[in-house]
């Protein structure tokens, strides 16, 4: 929760000692990760100052910080490309990058986010919901003991805690304000249309869509986050006639969409279209025009015959699912005969017929109990639980916040905790941590907009100019 209140003394000490604790805590995992970037970093920037000479090089570095701190201002920016890098950082371009754009994205904001601590007289602390997170780290750390290779667990526990972590707690620290949450989105949206229009050069081949990397359900993600938002967040605030001019980046969006033939990306969409139009009535004006011109159009876009048969699997629920199938019974199979510790954090791709192939069970609840037992996968259901109740408190509180905003928050939670439930892993799934946070965001930003319009305040004010609030 945000403080609104002037803090007293020993408050404020105690403040300053969870900053100084956080700030120590960050910099020893940003350490790690610059420490492992270092050499690959340092033979790329070699290797960049002989191609370009010093002088090319010398701007490019000057380019490249002023790029820092330009994401540095913005970090809410940073934030979603934090989450976009992941989708065209396999692309074979960029194969000589001297350093993964994950970790490079990932530093960035752990900056950012010991500079603000240090700075801001904002007060943050993260909601009482996240108490939930620290049975599911017990388990984690705990299963290390026994899971069947231990440096493959620690990594995945690092990876969790270094990486996964920024997007389950940075939204705190970097969000504060409607308009920077928007910001957020909307840089998710550009991301989005960017890969759709890039995958329209594969109109007329004979394989599905995919995205830079080479993966169509990176794809099928992208597309599907940029439209959900879209719809939500711009469409309700504009006339039908402005609406108008957004249909061609929608179609192209349902073009790249339907070419991923990803199954689930299709599906979830349609069904957050829907609850979308429902929530906002005018939005279903807009549902019947756009299904009139999909079903006139769509026969005459050039989109690969692999991505419908793809598509018309899901007439038969057990071929769409395909190998998931498999895993999530031996990830029930795992969980049912370790239920109390599970096989330990990474654990079920080696009690697997085939570590490669069998890597992880494609549903999280089954992942954290098979790997971590109850108490893991237990934690992961009580935090789900905990953000569908405050996005649907949110949605029923009438006090004038951005209705727009907490409408497109519920549709992504729809959205992000259907994925989990059939596809990565839980460091593949960072976008549904961070996703799973935002109705806690929006609870603070509301209670700041309240508190910051309040007659009261209004009228302390006047009484005291010099008040302020901590």
């Amino acid at each position: 929760m945000v403080s609104i209140t002037q803090d007293t003394p020993n408050q404020s000490n105690s403040h300053l000692w969870y900053g100084v604790l956080t700030v120590l805590f960050l910099a020893g995992f940003a350490s790690a990760i610059v420490a492992g970037a270092l050499q690959p970093a340092e033979a790329g920037a070699f290797h960049l100052l002989d191609v370009l000479g010093g002088v090319k090089a010398f701007c490019a570095i000057v380019v490249g910080i002023g790029l820092l701190l330009l994401l540095m201002h913005y970090a809410e920016a940073a934030l979603a490309l934090f989450f976009l890098v992941g989708l065209v950082k396999g692309d074979p371009s960029l194969a000589a990058a001297p350093v993964d754009l994950t970790v490079l994205t990932a530093t960035i904001l752990a900056m950012t986010v010991v500079w603000k601590l240090l700075t801001s007289e904002r007060v943050t602390t993260l909601p009482r919901e996240y108490f939930l997170y620290l049975p599911l780290l017990a388990m984690m750390v705990i299963s290390l003991s026994y899971t069947p290779n231990f440096s493959a667990g620690l990594e995945k526990v690092l990876r969790f805690i270094c990486l996964t972590g920024i997007g389950i707690v940075a939204p705190f620290i970097l969000i504060d304000s409607a308009a920077k949450m928007r910001r957020c989105l909307y840089v998710l949206v550009i991301g989005g249309i960017a890969l759709a229009f890039n995958s329209l050069t594969m109109l007329g081949d004979s394989q599905r869509f995919v995205a830079p990397s080479g993966l169509n359900t990176e794809l099928g993600a992208a597309s599907a986050v940029a439209l959900i938002i879209l719809w939500g967040l711009a469409f309700p605030r504009l006339s039908f006639g402005y609406r108008l001019l957004f249909y061609p980046i929608l179609g192209v969006l349902v073009v790249a969409l339907l070419g991923s033939g990803g199954r689930f990306a299709n599906v979830s969409t349609a069904l957050c279209v829907v609850i979308g139009a429902l929530m906002c009535r005018r939005l279903l004006k807009d549902l019947a025009v756009l299904g009139g011109i999909a079903l006139i159009s769509l026969p005459l876009v050039l989109i690969p015959s692999a991505s419908y048969q793809y598509l018309e699997s899901l007439r038969h629920p057990t071929m769409a699912m395909g190998t998931r199938n498999d895993l999530m019974w031996l990830g029930l199979k795992v969980f049912l005969a370790h239920p109390l510790l599970g096989v330990g954090v990474d654990g079920f791709r080696f009690v697997s017929p085939n570590p490669i192939t069998y890597n992880f069970p494609h549903n999280l609840i089954l992942e954290l109990g098979a790997e971590m037992g109850v108490i893991a996968a237990l934690s992961f259901v009580l935090i789900a639980f905990s953000s569908f109740r405050e996005a649907i408190r949110q949605l029923l509180i009438a006090d004038g916040f951005d209705a727009e905003l907490t409408r497109t928050v519920f549709l992504l939670l729809i959205y992000a905790t259907l994925d989990s439930m059939i596809s990565g892993d839980m460091n593949d799934l960072r976008f549904t941590w961070f996703v799973l946070g935002l109705p806690f965001v929006l609870r603070i930003l509301r209670a700041d907009s309240l508190f910051y319009a309040s007659p009261a305040l209004e009228t302390a004010d006047e009484v005291s100019p010099d008040a302020t609030p901590a």
